[in-house]
């Protein structure tokens, strides 16, 4: 009798245990771990040892957050606050903010013999890939081998690049900026970002195929990949995602080349040779709407020129990339879904299929999360940065180089009018607020999306009046 009151104890326990895993949520581990390695950041950032000067615990945290993030907005120099321990701090905070903390997390689980959990595999499927019956070992296989390769090709590419630095300087710089350029942080150890290779072939060729890369995403990538079957000497079919992706890809890079061109050939392109132009033009369409990184002044252009970066930083990259924005497939679907409408069509159709609602649902949503989320927080800096003058510029008004600072930060991208360091207290806890947001959203987002709704009561129907 004794053993079956234990052993009924044991059962209940087992079940509530059980319960609570099953019932706990993946999103939630997810933000608490990116927390938890933002406060390492913070901690590491802090240490004597990690800077040149003392540095106070909001620059250390804004840094971390940053970096992390993936954002690249700095409230201090990065290559002069901080020493070389600290810069291989921030490349690691960049890493696993980069590759994400699903994918380090469930690398070590593989790695340990053990087989992630279907909550913890829900999450990282939906950071790579919209099914759900891909093998999580087969998606690392594929993301961190491609990875590391490319960092390391683009590594040395730099390294050679960097021939008057000491030998320990070039490889820090030439692996920091690596990381930097694929993971989209934006992040420099040089005081004027890469103003100062303008003109470098070498160093744009290399810098835009390692931020198109990390922002192409991983899923696209790997059918890209092998989209030709040698054996059958045919193209494969691609999925909708993979084309969607790379056909909004190419007409947001053709798209910036156009007006980028137009809106600076009597600003910053005058009195430059053809080919100089190009550089700078490719360079900054193929980098300003993710990376961050800049070969060219950005409070000196034109009102057009940053008022076009705001658009193409608000869409940004591609999912499951390293880079942030609602994403170029979350814009094409909305798009879509109004020139269908303006068809008279009930479904959203393109390239001979039709998107579901529940993807056309989860679209409208981030993007109204997205206004939302930048519309408070630009209302916010509006009261906190103008009274006291950080926000004033000779060549823009404080509401554009407020709101291109807030849509810098949630589209995880880093580009600046040079409003980051003259932040206040108050308007630095918000930056980094919308960082956080604008990395964690779509995590959110899908767990709204996923919940279901408790009240399923049916209303009667009453029209209003719009337009």
């Amino acid at each position: 009798m004794l053993r079956s009151k234990y052993q009924m104890l044991a059962d209940s326990l087992s079940e509530n245990i059980f319960k609570t895993r099953t019932q706990a949520n993946p999103i939630m581990l997810v933000v608490l771990a990116y927390l938890l390695l933002i406060a390492i950041g913070t901690a590491l950032l802090s240490l004597p040892q990690a800077s040149t000067r003392p540095v106070s615990l909001i620059e250390a945290f804004f840094t971390s957050m940053s970096a992390v993030c993936v954002t690249g907005l700095s409230v201090v120099d990065i290559s002069s606050t901080f020493t070389d321990i600290g810069h291989w701090f921030i490349v690691v905070l960049m890493q696993l903010g980069g590759l994400g903390i699903m994918t380090a997390s469930t690398t070590l689980i593989l790695l340990a013999g053990m087989h992630p959990g279907f909550s913890h595999q829900s999450v990282f499927f939906s950071e790579f890939t919209q099914e759900g019956n891909i093998d999580a070992g087969r998606i690392l296989r594929a993301v961190i081998p491609f990875t590391f390769v490319l960092e390391l090709i683009g590594g040395i590419v730099y390294f050679t690049q960097f021939e008057s630095m000491e030998m320990y300087d070039r490889i820090l710089c030439s692996v920091f900026q690596a990381v930097s350029s694929f993971c989209g942080v934006g992040f420099t150890l040089f005081p004027n970002s890469l103003e100062g290779f303008q003109y470098n072939p070498v160093m744009n060729i290399t810098t835009c195929i390692l931020v198109l890369a990390g922002g192409f995403g991983f899923l696209a990538v790997a059918e890209l990949r092998y989209i030709f079957d040698f054996k059958h000497k045919e193209i494969r079919r691609v999925s909708l995602h993979t084309r969607i992706a790379t056909y909004g890809t190419i007409i947001v890079i053709v798209a910036s080349i156009l007006v980028f061109t137009f809106t600076e050939w009597n600003n910053l392109f005058s009195g430059h040779t053809i080919g100089e132009n190009a550089q700078s033009v490719l360079f900054m369409a193929f980098t300003s709407r993710t990376a961050g990184l800049n070969s060219l002044s950005i409070p000196d252009l034109t009102q057009a020129s940053l008022f076009f970066f705001i658009i193409i930083m608000f869409i940004g990259a591609n999912p499951g990339s390293c880079g942030g924005g609602i994403k170029i497939t979350t814009a094409a679907v909305i798009g879509l879904l109004g020139v269908n409408r303006l068809l008279g069509r009930e479904k959203t159709q393109v390239l001979g299929r039709t998107i579901p609602n529940n993807t056309v649902d989860k679209a409208i949503r981030i993007f109204v999360v997205a206004m939302v989320v930048i519309a408070s927080a630009t209302l916010i800096l509006l009261c906190t940065e103008i009274p006291s003058g950080t926000a004033y510029s000779a060549n823009s008004s404080p509401f554009l180089k407020i709101l291109f600072e807030v849509v810098s930060a949630y589209a995880t991208c880093g580009l600046s009018m040079g409003l980051t360091e003259e932040l206040s207290t108050v308007g630095k806890i918000v930056i980094c607020g919308v960082m956080f947001i604008g990395r964690m959203g779509p995590l959110f987002l899908i767990s709204a999306v996923a919940g279901k709704l408790q009240d399923t009561a049916w209303y009667a129907e009453e029209d209003i009046m719009v337009g």
